[in-house]
């Protein structure tokens, strides 16, 4: 599937769910941070590291993903 890139797919085979749903929710707190502050730079970084997690965890849920845990044996 190339809607999603090698980093987002590396994240999502390297991470479980629980820890990219936490990682989501605290870029979400630094974009909220970074909004307020007005520091452009800051909220760009801040929205590409929040959207890196966003892809990954809708990555793990593709028939792609799946096959590749299949393949690994790391099925859950």
């Amino acid at each position: 599937m190339s809607f999603f890139n090698i980093k987002q797919k590396k994240l999502a085979l390297s991470c479980d769910r629980q820890s990219l749903e936490r990682a989501y929710h605290v870029s979400e707190d630094n974009l909220k941070k970074a909004s307020l502050t007005g520091d452009e730079k800051w909220l760009k970084k801040a929205m590409k590291q929040h959207g890196e997690f966003e892809y990954a965890m809708l990555y793990q849920n593709t028939p792609e993903f799946k096959k590749k845990l299949d393949k690994r044996g790391k099925r859950t």
